[in-house]
């Protein structure tokens, strides 16, 4: 009957909001970057490194009564860094720009030196290779040039143009004759009339020669550089624990139960075994010592029950001469999340402790948070089934306040 009511409350819990949040949490697996353990000042250092989301709860990276080559580690503080994720690679762009001349000068100054790149979520920004700079002709055009020579002829008879050649060589072009100027260089007399006798000719030989020649011209230029997009952000947390090391199997408390069950169990075999001896001798009185050995019974689980009930909520240990030493019980009832360790404060030693809450009390707690304070510090602890508590057994877990201000 006792075991349906426990499952029946433990599927409760299960869908209680505190679980279900729990579980929405362990739903983002992080990612272990490292595990590293080192030795500092004697003392025994375990760091964890994880990368999560940026959304992920950090408390559920917090492992509590984490065993590793004979030591016990307590979680001691998380240390967060903020990632901010980019893709980057490197890009080559080319650009092509159009002018009138191949005139480098020109064309530099034309070209920016720098260009914004933005495409496919990429941004950053390009420079100018100035060895890629390449000029090619773009279009071309016809220009008409006309070739011209002058040429003199002397001692000529007649001004005719029969004298004179029709065509002419200049730059290795024929040229045409497409003018001739004549003058008189001698005259005499034919009879009583003065008549010219001798002629010079000024010709003149052209030709329209047509070139095609650039009318534009394309440069192109290649820019370099990184570009990068943004990508979803990370957290690096990083988490220290404080390793004691393991001297015995058992936790405190359960030594503690066990040394109570063991005076009780010796307390019995005497009073039983002088009831032997009574019942042998004398019956009568042995119907009376019967009656107080049950009430004598019954004051000890009386005893027992009370003891046990005084052991629940959390007993505290510090750190003293390199084993734990119980210095104070603390009850926690309904709604006390809170263990105050300063009433404690003329017996602790070391700023180390180890805090053992019983099962009854423990149950009632898993997952749910306890704050621990001494003098002006809090640290807050997760109730969690781990290697070392189990579900159903009592609950340890170690824990690093105070500082330095206590240790002697």
């Amino acid at each position: 009957m006792k075991k349906k009511v426990f499952l029946l409350l433990l599927l409760l819990t299960i869908h209680c909001p505190i679980e279900t949040t729990f579980a929405e949490q362990t739903e983002s697996i992080p990612f272990l970057i490292s595990s590293d353990q080192k030795q500092i000042e004697g003392s025994i250092f375990l760091t964890k490194v994880y990368e999560v989301a940026e959304d992920f709860d950090p408390s559920a990276l917090v492992e509590n009564g984490y065993e590793k080559d004979g030591y016990l580690f307590a979680y001691h503080k998380t240390d967060k860094k903020v990632n901010e994720n980019k893709q980057t690679k490197e890009l080559s762009e080319s650009i092509a720009i159009e002018t009138a001349t191949d005139n480098k000068e020109g064309i530099l100054n034309r070209l920016p030196q720098t260009i914004e790149y933005n495409k496919e979520d990429f941004t950053g920004v390009l420079s100018l290779e100035h060895n890629s700079i390449a000029t090619e002709v773009a279009a071309y055009k016809t220009q008409n040039t006309t070739l011209s020579t002058v040429k003199e002829y002397t001692e000529l008879m007649a001004a005719d143009n029969s004298y004179i050649p029709q065509t002419a060589e200049k730059d290795g072009q024929i040229l045409q004759l497409t003018d001739v100027n004549w003058a008189v260089m001698g005259t005499g007399l034919s009879g009583d009339t003065l008549v010219p006798t001798e002629y010079k000719a000024t010709a003149t030989y052209s030709k329209t020669i047509s070139d095609k020649v650039p009318s534009s011209y394309v440069t192109t230029a290649i820019y370099t550089g990184t570009v990068s997009k943004p990508e979803p952000t990370t957290i690096t947390y990083t988490l220290t624990y404080v390793g004691t090391p393991i001297k015995e199997n058992s936790t405190i408390m359960e030594r503690a139960e066990k040394q109570a069950h063991k005076q009780i169990q010796q307390q019995e075999e005497k009073e039983t075994k002088a009831i032997k001896e009574i019942k042998q001798s004398n019956p009568i009185f042995i119907k009376m010592l019967f009656g107080a050995f049950i009430g004598v019974l019954f004051s000890s689980g009386m005893v027992l029950l009370f003891y046990k009930k005084s052991q629940r909520g959390v007993k505290i240990c510090n750190l003293q001469e390199e084993e734990y030493i119980c210095i104070g019980y603390q009850n926690m009832g309904k709604g006390n999340f809170m263990i105050d360790l300063n009433p404690l404060y003329e017996l602790i030693q070391t700023p180390f402790f180890y805090f053992v809450i019983d099962k009854y009390t423990a149950k009632k707690l898993y997952g749910k948070t306890i704050s621990i304070t001494l003098h002006e510090q809090t640290k807050e602890h997760i109730v969690r089934p781990n290697s070392v508590s189990e579900y159903g057994k009592a609950y340890c877990f170690m824990l690093e306040i105070g500082g330095t201000e206590h240790e002697k």
